[in-house]
């Protein structure tokens, strides 16, 4: 268990802009400095330019256990399953339906109270037999009557997930456009489902201050209408951009992913491997993240305790099972061990 600050009481995440130390586009420097505030105040750390932009100084705080758990209390003894929220998945396709298992059981693993996928009929039969605790709302064929259903269960869930697993065309877009405009929650994006709609800024904009994003640089790439190469040498710029630009939580992940807020704050996450380097991975994650938010916290809670659980959970499962041979679905249950040794 990581020490307390000098205070005695653990940091907060809260949403506001943060007073830690800083974070660069270049090689990291220094330990993380455990147990730090966020504040409302502007950042007092160590200011370090990005590469690409050497005029502009972007500090941040480097993600702590004590901040997660913090922000993750114990579940309550006499609360139910409508406590810890309700999400809805709309992941998987047939080419894709892994996807779909995977970010269903990410939400369900995370702690969210009730996770209902909806997908095509193809796809839910190939994993409903994997997912018993799963609801599943199948998408007829016929486009006016899948919208009609999918806008209801957006109106009803805590939490909407879309896109996992997903081409990023024109079913797609249509299907994320009625998430962001009926979802009375967070809403997070990924994969096939975020890209279809980076030529709309302003429907992404529609669900600002309850969106999170998740993209990979190459899904950046396509958003912010830039090289991957410009993505990675500037992730922290990058990442800050497009947060104000739609007014979204942005998990840009990668070796050392960075969360990055409307408000300027910006969280760096140094757990996770290079086990994680296949495909799944990253609807596990989007997963989690949805779980979390499902159980009330804030879209900036759930994605720094996101990150940082995935990564940490992904650590102890290639200690278990090696860097290369674990698979995405191999860390769920190291995620259930992580939580029972911080009283979860």
């Amino acid at each position: 268990m990581d020490k307390e600050d000098e205070a005695g009481t653990p940091a907060a995440i809260t949403g506001r802009a943060n007073a830690g130390r800083a974070i660069t586009d270049r090689a990291n420097a220094g330990r993380a400095n455990a147990g730090q505030a966020i504040t409302g105040r502007a950042n007092a750390g160590q200011a370090i330019t990005g590469r690409a932009n050497a005029g502009r100084a972007i500090t941040g705080q480097v993600i702590t256990n004590e901040m997660v758990f913090a922000a993750l209390p114990p579940r309550a003894p006499e609360s139910h399953k409508g406590t810890y929220g309700r999400v809805l998945a709309v992941c998987g396709c047939p080419a894709y339906r892994g996807a779909a298992a995977l970010s269903a059981l990410g939400a369900l693993r995370a702690g969210a109270g009730i996770v209902t996928l909806a997908a095509p009929e193809a796809v839910i039969a190939s994993v409903a037999a994997r997912i018993l605790e799963a609801t599943f709302l199948p998408l007829p064929e016929d486009a006016v009557v899948a919208s009609a259903a999918l806008a209801d269960a957006a109106r009803r869930a805590t939490v909407c997930l879309g896109g996992c697993g997903y081409e990023p065309d024109e079913t797609a877009a249509r299907e994320m456009r009625l998430l962001l405009h009926h979802a009375a929650g967070t809403v997070v994006l990924d994969a096939g489902g975020l890209c279809s709609l980076a030529a709309e800024p302003d429907t992404l904009r529609e669900a600002a201050g309850r969106l999170i994003i998740t993209p990979h640089p190459g899904e950046m790439a396509r958003l912010a209408d830039r090289p991957t190469a410009h993505i990675l040498q500037a992730p922290a710029q990058i990442a800050c951009g497009m947060a104000k630009r739609l007014g979204a939580v942005v998990v840009l992940k990668g070796h050392r992913t960075l969360v990055a807020t409307p408000a300027g704050q910006l969280y760096e996450n140094r757990t996770g491997n290079a086990g994680l380097a296949r495909g799944g991975s990253g609807d596990v994650l989007a997963g989690i993240i949805a779980g979390l938010a499902a159980q009330g916290l804030t879209p900036v809670q759930a994605a720094v305790c996101g990150v940082y659980l995935h990564g940490l959970a992904a650590d102890r499962c290639a200690a278990r099972l090696s860097m290369q041979g674990m698979l995405p679905e191999d860390i769920l249950s190291d995620l259930c061990a992580v939580y029972l040794e911080n009283g979860r």
